[in-house]
């Protein structure tokens, strides 16, 4: 019960780190001692993004713990003549994210003898033991990079990623917000609720609007209103799970445990929208003076790419359903999906079946013509 409080407490210092980039170091320590690691690392395997695995060129700040400062210096010396392995070799791990993965997936025995990283890099930064919970958010994989010291503890071992990966959905939900405001600004400033990218209202403790933006204020008349001091969809079943995660968020409000799945928003004339909950932490509470939930809606029109867990929450798809459907959903085949996702093309066949049945549509074209209306051209 103690290390669930304080996993529970790190993540909460997680959330507000989100809004204040200056609160990151601590947070992260936190989240770092309360799962029983040295030091962690926050980055993405997108090699465009400030806060990507190779580190050599950074011209910002990134999200680090504490502890992994000296490391992180360290790294930034030695990483040319001594190159990690780790962002190079973590991605081609055939495994669906979010998932867990240590050292041994990585590098043998030997090659920890021998090659410079370890020995110019991981033993005389103390960081020898290596493990990772990696997790999407929208179009990017993130990794949350966690680091023993050998002297000081045991090695990880895949026994352990059901105590890791129990914070990988609120880290998706925290990287997920953090993105909105880094994309405002990645100095220590504080981003106001208008200035969000996406459309957001305030909740108070019993559910009821308190403010939202212009954004949230748009979908009003849109398959959304506001009656009695409350958000109400339009359409019947849909307000119904609106109201069922808005009612879960406000009754596990006290155990500072987010209990709500997303709701999909049915909506005449227009796509769905999906609305989800971000608790709201009492540094965030203070920073928009008032509210105890935050209620995001997401437009899929707005996606480049339908993410997986989007497709799964609208089309109630298995993960692994929701996983073939947002890789077809690029424009690629059922062969060239199976072989991206490492499963075979009898599973994806199986899978594609189940998504058809699911979706209402009977072939793959007609199923690709339903994905494309939740795509966008790339930006120039």
């Amino acid at each position: 019960m103690d290390a669930n409080r304080g996993i529970a407490s790190a993540i909460e210092d997680c959330y507000d780190a989100a809004f204040e980039f200056g609160r990151w170091p601590r947070a992260l320590q936190n989240l770092a001692d309360s799962l029983g690691v040295t030091s962690c690392a926050i980055r993405t395997h997108d090699n465009t993004h400030p806060f990507r695995s190779d580190q050599r060129k950074r011209t910002r700040p990134t999200p680090d713990s504490l502890e992994h400062a000296e490391f992180t210096e360290l790294w930034v010396e030695n990483a040319r003549d001594a190159p990690d392995p780790h962002p190079e070799r973590e991605p081609r791990l055939p495994k669906p994210a979010p998932y867990f993965t240590v050292e041994d997936e990585i590098s043998t025995p030997e090659e920890r003898k021998l090659l410079p990283y370890y020995q110019e890099i991981a033993r005389p930064g103390h960081r020898e033991l290596w493990a990772a919970v990696v997790f999407p958010v929208r179009r990017r994989k993130w990794v949350l990079s966690m680091y023993r010291d050998a002297t000081r503890s045991d090695p990880f071992d895949t026994s352990e990623a059901d105590h890791f990966l129990r914070v990988a959905p609120d880290l998706i939900r925290i990287i997920s917000l953090a993105e909105k405001i880094w994309d405002v600004s990645l100095d220590p400033a504080l981003a106001v609720l208008d200035q969000f990218n996406c459309a957001a209202a305030l909740l108070d403790c019993r559910g009821g609007v308190t403010r939202s933006n212009a954004h949230a204020d748009a979908l009003f008349g849109s398959g959304l209103m506001i009656r009695h001091g409350r958000i109400h969809a339009a359409d019947r079943e849909s307000d119904s799970s609106l109201q069922r995660m808005i009612g879960a968020a406000v009754s596990s409000a006290r155990d500072k445990a987010l209990r709500s799945e997303p709701a999909v928003i049915t909506r005449d004339g227009s796509f769905w929208l999906l609305a989800e909950i971000v608790p709201m932490t009492s540094f965030v509470h203070d920073l928009f003076n008032g509210g105890d939930f935050l209620l995001c809606f997401t437009d899929p029109v707005s996606e480049r790419a339908p993410p997986a867990w989007l497709l799964r929450h609208a089309f109630q798809l298995t993960p692994a359903e929701a996983r073939l459907a947002s890789s077809l959903a690029t424009g690629c085949g059922i062969e060239a999906a199976s072989e991206r996702l490492a499963i075979g093309h009898e599973t994806a066949r199986t899978q594609l079946r189940a998504i058809l049945d699911k979706t209402g549509t009977h072939r793959q074209a007609e199923l690709a013509a339903l994905l494309s209306r939740l795509r966008v051209p790339s930006k120039p």
